[in-house]
């Protein structure tokens, strides 16, 4: 039972395969229950929890070497999904993840202590090393993204908000393919304007822009980024290439 939990990105999860395994249920059922409490949490208002907590991701099939998906699940994530698995059976496994979740976390804790609060020397010394690794590669990684952070700055001047296209070349992504991905999160109606409580929350402004159709001028939309959504957008796309 030791590999209940096992750790990804620096945090202790679980997934679906696990989960479909461990509790004698079909993994097309798991996913299936996966889906709906995702689904619910979309209508609660609470979608970034659910991409915070749930990632889809694929595994390749033993047998056929074909790639399926899967999800990987936080311990609240776990959580949420299990609480409908109430047989004797399925009660007693859920205790063995909640101390393997426990004993994982206990785990990534003295994986992350600083050197000098550990206690046995050679750990302390591994620690040690590690973390002049840890500093070394940061320090590459910010000397590689700096041309694009000095971009990103100068992007975010001015107003503090940018055409949609604009943010799109900032990030990445050709203009179409990202009004695309905007919808696919569900930041975007059909007609690429954003829903209100992402207005709301200060992620778009919407502008009324003066168009000259015929003998008239009408009114169109134009959806702006601001700069809070464009951290926002940011981590959504890098949670789910994650």
């Amino acid at each position: 039972m030791s590999n209940l939990v096992f750790i990804d990105n620096g945090r202790a999860v679980t997934d679906s395969l696990t989960v479909a395994d461990c509790f004698g249920k079909r993994h097309a059922d798991v996913l299936r229950d996966i889906e709906v409490q995702l689904d619910k949490l979309n209508q609660a208002g609470e979608r970034e929890w659910g991409l915070s907590n749930f990632a889809q991701t694929h595994y390749q099939h033993p047998q056929n070497k074909q790639f399926y998906r899967k999800y990987l699940l936080t311990e609240d994530a776990f959580a949420l999904v299990a609480m409908s698995y109430v047989t004797p059976e399925a009660m007693k496994m859920k205790v063995k993840f909640i101390q393997e979740f426990k004993r994982m976390k206990e785990q990534l804790l003295v994986l992350h202590a600083p050197s000098y609060m550990i206690e046995d020397p050679i750990k302390r010394a591994e620690r040690w090393i590690e973390e002049q690794r840890e500093k070394q590669a940061l320090e590459q990684k910010l000397a590689l993204a700096q041309p694009k952070i000095e971009q990103h700055d100068r992007f975010l001047s001015g107003e503090n908000y940018q055409k949609v296209g604009e943010v799109a070349k900032i990030l990445g992504y050709g203009r179409n393919n990202f009004f695309k991905k905007l919808r696919q999160m569900g930041l975007l109606m059909n007609d690429n304007t954003p829903y209100q409580k992402y207005i709301d929350r200060g992620y778009f402004v919407v502008k009324e822009k003066p168009i000259q159709m015929g003998d008239q001028i009408i009114n169109k939309p134009q959806t702006y980024i601001t700069a809070k959504g464009i951290a926002y957008i940011d981590k959504l796309l890098h949670h789910q290439t994650a």
